[in-house]
């Protein structure tokens, strides 16, 4: 079975005959501002390196990372994306027992599920918070592997730092390992676990420069962890995953100081603005968000669940991320992406009218 994420630019292209150059894609969470100054002429620049194999140890890559993270080279391993990890760490690990707190991305139980785990899931309280008390209670089940992305995909919910550490500080204790997905990290980075892997020997953080650095089609990801963790994983992991124009073009990407600030300042305007035009709608209600993403319910008074809502959008060449295929949700609910201003005020009159019609 494929799951479904956003950026199906290509088939709603083809499904409604929209050049792709007309579609807005509010359904994958891609920074707004583009990819890094300089990224595109290193590319170009470095186009000749693919006559050569990559360096599967990704050392500059690395090298770079451990500077702007200040985490040891040996703590940190790059690949095809944090998705290529969500499939390895199961695999490497081999975890009998697995919980996944929900709603989450569909890729943790699709890897689990390859590596024969049994899987459980904790859900999340009725405002998308986690309770740290009941998801400890809950560690008693003696699990061998726990996932829980923060922010939260797809409702933007940021957990804090002290009160993940306490959890973990828990599954140490229980001997299981946690690990926690800053995809969207980077937007709120002083609540990041980087440093806290020097802390807790069974903490694997997973990274991604898809949503923030916006190179989704270079697909680079990396983890962090302990030493012996990484090695662990390094050891089983598939050589030449990570494409050379790849390494170099993510290594640019991170000398971007301006560009890194701009995008925390600019996302963080643009999503109050979507949030309030949002919930000015009836019916409509947003949640707090640290993401670069707003997440949407729609109660009753909307004849549209949200697969109609996400299909009358696409006709007019606007995708939305419908969330009814993240466990736990049902079809009321929306992932709707931060673009540009003149791109977010498209899609509130566009959801006005198909509303009111």
């Amino acid at each position: 079975m494929k799951n479904e994420h956003g950026g199906n630019i290509s088939e709603i292209s083809r499904r409604y005959g929209i050049d792709e150059d007309k579609i807005i894609d509010f359904s994958a969470s891609i920074n707004p501002l583009g990819c890094p100054p300089g990224v595109r002429k290193t590319i170009v620049k470095e186009v000749d390196s693919v006559l050569n194999y990559p360096d599967d140890d990704s050392f500059d890559l690395i090298s770079v990372l451990s500077e702007y993270h200040g985490v040891d080279r040996d703590n940190i391993l790059v690949g095809n994306g944090s998705t290529e990890f969500i499939y390895w760490i199961p695999i490497v690990f081999k975890p009998r027992k697995a919980l996944i707190v929900t709603p989450a991305f569909s890729e943790y139980e699709m890897g689990l599920r390859i590596a024969g785990s049994e899987i459980s899931y904790f859900q999340a309280e009725s405002d998308f918070s986690v309770s740290i008390d009941r998801l400890c209670s809950r560690m008693r089940e003696k699990f061998d592997i726990f996932y829980l992305c923060n922010p939260a995909n797809p409702t933007g919910i940021l957990t804090p730092k002290d009160e993940l550490c306490r959890v973990i500080a828990y599954a140490q204790e229980a001997n299981i390992l946690a690990v926690i997905d800053e995809a969207f990290i980077d937007f709120v980075e002083d609540e990041s676990l980087k440093r806290e892997i020097f802390r807790f020997p069974n903490l694997i953080v997973l990274r991604s420069m898809t949503k923030f650095f916006g190179i989704p089609g270079l697909r680079i990801g990396y983890v962090m962890a302990g030493a012996s963790c990484i090695a662990q994983i390094r050891e089983n992991k598939p050589p030449w995953t990570v494409s050379s124009l790849g390494q170099r073009a993510a290594a640019k990407a991170l000398f971007a100081g301006d560009y890194i600030k701009d995008t925390r300042k600019y996302v963080a305007t643009e999503r109050e603005f979507l949030r309030n035009a949002l919930d000015e709608i009836p019916g409509f209600k947003t949640y707090e968000s640290a993401a670069n993403f707003v997440f949407v319910f729609m109660d009753s008074r909307i004849g549209l669940n949200s697969t109609e809502i996400r299909d009358r959008l696409a006709k007019e060449g606007i995708l939305v991320r419908d969330c009814s295929t993240f466990h736990g949700l049902g079809n009321r609910y929306l992932r709707i992406a931060v673009k540009r201003r003149e791109q977010n005020i498209i899609i509130i009159e566009k959801m006005k009218e198909i509303l009111k019609n």
